[in-house]
């Protein structure tokens, strides 16, 4: 069962902005719901790793999610993690994706939504949290991620059966032969699911799958050599190269961007 999630449950007229500051431990999980506000959550601490019928996201600290309304979702924190969690009036999701989408946590989109928390609690300065909704939905608009930390499902369930094996051990070498056996169908058929499905190769989806569990990890402070084997690959210098080509950056520098210099 999908639970509805409301930010109001009193049946009074729903404020501007709901907002709440939340901390989960490590290996927390939020099972599937939904909102009927759309809803941005910004990563202070940890990471957020989200799951819709579709795929799932992961957003390091420094990063949010935006949820449109309506949308089931859960969240899994693979480490202690905390969170500013938005939910905005109707009308605030215009001009705003109807997929979930990352978005880059700017320091002025940061200090927008520790600032509408505070009001909020005051629970009385409505008035105040318009024009942080209006400033909030542009800088949402402006630091939405090209590039997203981001891995499809599939839909049908000969592809679904490979893709939650290989999400649940991606240090798995199976050949696509090998999980087409698995799935009952031909090479043939599932790598054509790959293709149209997810948009992507097998081999493309089984990289990215593995680079954002080892970014998920990094994050976290697990060591590369881990982290390499974690995912599948034989040394740290192959793990390297492949992060490198598909990130875009070497794991120490992206973690030093994402984290800073002190902590990465």
């Amino acid at each position: 069962m999908i639970i509805c999630w409301s930010a109001t449950m009193s049946g009074s007229p729903l404020p501007t902005i709901v907002a709440s500051g939340m901390s989960h431990p490590r290996g927390d999980e939020v099972t599937f719901h939904h909102h009927l506000q759309g809803q941005l959550s910004i990563a202070l601490q940890g990471t957020i790793r989200l799951q819709t019928e579709s795929g799932w996201w992961l957003a390091t600290p420094g990063n949010g999610i935006w949820v449109p309304p309506g949308v089931p979702h859960r969240a899994v924190y693979a480490e202690q993690s905390r969170l500013i969690n938005l939910r905005f009036a109707g009308g605030f999701e215009s001009q705003l994706p109807q997929l979930c989408t990352l978005v880059v946590a700017s320091t002025l989109l940061t200090e927008l939504a520790k600032e509408a928390l505070a009001i909020y609690e005051t629970g009385e300065a409505d008035a105040q949290l318009e024009p942080i909704s209006q400033l909030i939905h542009f800088q949402i608009r402006k630091h939405m991620l090209k590039v997203e930390l981001f891995v499809a499902e599939g839909k049908d369930k000969r592809l679904r059966i490979i893709t939650q094996l290989l999400r649940e051990d991606p240090a798995c070498n199976k050949t696509l032969d090998q999980l087409a056996a698995e799935a009952f169908t031909s090479p043939r058929t599932l790598g054509r699911l790959f293709e149209n499905e997810t948009g992507m190769s097998f081999t493309r989806w089984r990289e990215r799958l593995r680079m954002i569990g080892a970014v998920e990890k990094l994050v976290n402070g697990e060591p590369i050599i881990r982290v390499a084997g974690d995912m599948g690959y034989q040394s740290a210098s192959s793990f390297t190269t492949a992060f490198t080509r598909i990130i875009g950056s070497p794991p120490a520098r992206y973690l030093k961007a994402t984290l800073g210099p002190d902590k990465s």
